[in-house]
């Protein structure tokens, strides 16, 4: 039986994920979301953020206008031979004036990036601001039942609280709401470091082209011994992002972003010249990122709590896949709670989203470390031999990027239907028509040509 009055939904964290779980969620009317914000405004850490194709297709099925806020400030790649490249993998060899070729590899969208800031704030102006509350960072939580139907209380470290029906932790990597499903002391519970470290930067496109000429335009990917470099143009080709990842035993600062020096950055890429030694010169004083991800989680959600994005399954970045899984995230779990009619139907729902996307997400964790081990060539089998490398990467992402959303998206609904034991497969079938067609009309008006 429908609730007399509407779910609360409460949702940790305004992030990419968590503004698009919203975004989702205010189609439903029966629905009251809330988001809660640790900072004073919204703001995203880093600076490019890269889409792929399946990313893409996930926030079009959100909303056509979340869709636009992306393709709006979207890069792509200069050169038109480059318009369906993901990245053109290259690699220096000592004594060689050129560069070794890799190999192309292409998708659906080819390279499509945009400043992290830009986007977050175009899906910001998509939420009514009185649903947002900022300063928020959550302490602790409180459950006052083992029922499906109490309540949740947040304990904020302000001193205040919020009660809701059901609360969804898109509160980052150090999440507390991921503490508290899995425990505290869980080793699940807490990131680890995953023996990376990245230097993150920005060049001024002016600069880029005069020392990088043709390769400063469009997405490329520096492989070497124990270190790649990454880079692609972002704020519409006035920018060139760099990534420089490279290869570290440990990690011993509390801070896990902190000031480098020049000197550091050149002995840990000291194996790369030519073009990558360039790009390395141009950086000056980066920060140093350790890469921290997840232990695999047992589940994503008790009762009426879950976690997604990077509080549930953060990665590293070397498949430009983390903020992707965090959208396909907040696809799923939109559609799943819209469902949701009464607070009996809570806890199916969340159920169906943990058993959808904790394989995917999880598998996206262990084969972008794996990437990293193919770009720096310490993975022991391909170990930079050319012809093996390139197999390896024949259709290696393809399961990533060519994910059929709206069947996803039906196979959780259809799990929530066999859950709640009622009419489902109806509202499953009118969903996923639903889905197809908003899917299907906003490709014909964003055909990529």
């Amino acid at each position: 039986m429908a609730t007399s009055k509407p779910l609360s939904v409460a949702i940790v964290g305004g992030g990419i994920g968590g503004l698009c779980l919203a975004i989702g969620l205010l189609r439903y009317s029966h629905l009251k979301i809330t988001i809660f914000e640790a900072s004073h405004a919204f703001a995203e850490i880093g600076a490019g953020l890269a889409l792929g194709p399946n990313a893409q297709r996930a926030l079009c099925l959100i909303s056509s206008m979340a869709e636009q806020a992306f393709r709006h400030n979207a890069t792509s790649n200069s050169s038109p031979q480059f318009r369906k490249a993901w990245f053109d993998f290259r690699c220096y060899v000592q004594g060689e004036q050129d560069s070794l070729d890799l190999g192309i590899i292409n998708n659906e969208t080819g390279q499509q990036t945009v400043h992290r800031a830009r986007f977050l704030d175009a899906l910001a102006g998509l939420i009514p601001a009185d649903i947002i509350h900022f300063g928020k960072r959550l302490a602790r939580v409180t459950e006052f039942g083992i029922t499906d139907n109490s309540p949740i209380l947040l304990h904020f470290t302000d001193g205040t609280t919020a009660m809701a029906d059901c609360a969804v932790g898109a509160d980052g990597v150090h999440s507390i709401l991921r503490k508290h499903l899995l425990g505290a002391a869980t080793p699940e519970a807490t990131p680890v470091f995953s023996s990376i470290v990245c230097y993150r930067g920005l060049i001024p496109m002016e600069d880029a082209d005069k020392a990088l000429g043709k390769y400063a335009h469009d997405a490329y990917v520096w492989c070497g011994k124990g270190a790649m470099v990454m880079t692609y143009p972002i704020n519409f080709g006035e920018v060139l992002n760099v990534v420089a990842a490279c290869d570290r035993k440990t990690w011993n600062d509390k801070e896990y972003v902190v000031n480098s020096t020049p000197e550091q950055l050149s002995k840990d890429f000291e194996s790369l010249v030519g073009i990558p030694r360039r790009i390395i010169e141009l950086l000056g004083r980066p920060m140093l990122w350790a890469m921290l991800d997840h232990l695999p989680a047992p589940q994503y959600f008790s009762r009426n709590i879950a976690i997604m994005g990077d509080a549930a399954h953060a990665t590293t970045p070397f498949q430009g896949a983390g903020a992707g899984q965090a959208i396909e995230d907040a696809l799923v779990l939109s559609t799943l709670l819209g469902r949701a009619r009464c607070l009996h139907d809570i806890e199916p729902a969340l159920a169906a989203y943990d058993i959808v996307r904790r394989p995917r997400t999880q598998r996206v964790v262990r084969t972008s470390r794996d990437a990293m081990k193919l770009f720096a060539f310490t993975d022991d089998i391909v170990d930079g031999d050319v012809e093996k490398w390139k197999q390896a990467w024949r259709g290696r992402m393809d399961w990533i990027w060519d994910i059929d959303l709206e069947v996803h998206v039906a196979d959780a609904l259809e799990i929530f239907g066999q859950k709640v034991g009622c009419g489902c497969h109806v509202a499953k079938t009118a969903d996923q028509g639903a889905l197809k067609s908003e899917s299907e009309s906003h490709r014909r008006s964003h055909l990529v040509v």
